[in-house]
């Protein structure tokens, strides 16, 4: 649900980006999983652009930076509903990207969020691109099948979103 950006301060306080959703899900007494341990939120305020946080058992600067770059998570049940035709990041990483022939070109290995929209980081044989998470890129997502359909095109090597 979020990503540790860095620590803030002596106690063990962390600034975290959300990956969706609204910060409120990081209320007082909430539960996350930090690398496959479990962790109480005993605050949480908005701070910025991220959110300002403390975590039961995290009470220093050493333990809040080995923390760096790592992700708050919650069990898929806990997972909020989304909208018909939105995915997790999670549920898309590890797609196989298809061509509009249905023709497997590589996998889809990172979600990279903008301002404007997010970027598809593909993996195509030995090279990466990056293409724009936009309808008029990406025809198709299909969960179940393990595929994403991506426009011809923007399957050319000269092609890089950012």
């Amino acid at each position: 649900m979020a990503r540790v950006v860095k620590p803030h301060g002596l106690d063990g306080s962390l600034v975290v980006e959300m990956l969706g959703g609204s910060p409120d899900r990081l209320a007082p007494g909430s539960s996350v999983m930090v690398d496959g341990v479990q962790l109480i939120v005993e605050e949480a305020r908005p701070a910025g652009r991220g959110v300002l946080c403390r975590l039961a058992g995290i009470q220093d600067l050493a333990a809040a930076t080995k923390m760096k770059g790592g992700y708050l998570e919650v069990s898929r049940a806990d997972l909020r509903p989304l909208p018909e035709g939105e995915h997790f990041d999670f549920d898309l990483i590890g797609l196989k990207v298809l061509d509009s022939q249905s023709q497997v070109r590589g996998t889809l290995v990172d979600v990279e969020p903008y301002p404007a929209h997010d970027v598809y980081l593909l993996r195509l044989g030995e090279r990466e691109l990056r293409i724009p998470a936009v309808r008029a890129v990406i025809t198709d997502i299909n969960v179940q099948a393990g595929t994403i359909t991506v426009v011809d095109e923007y399957l050319e090597e000269w092609v890089d979103a950012v």
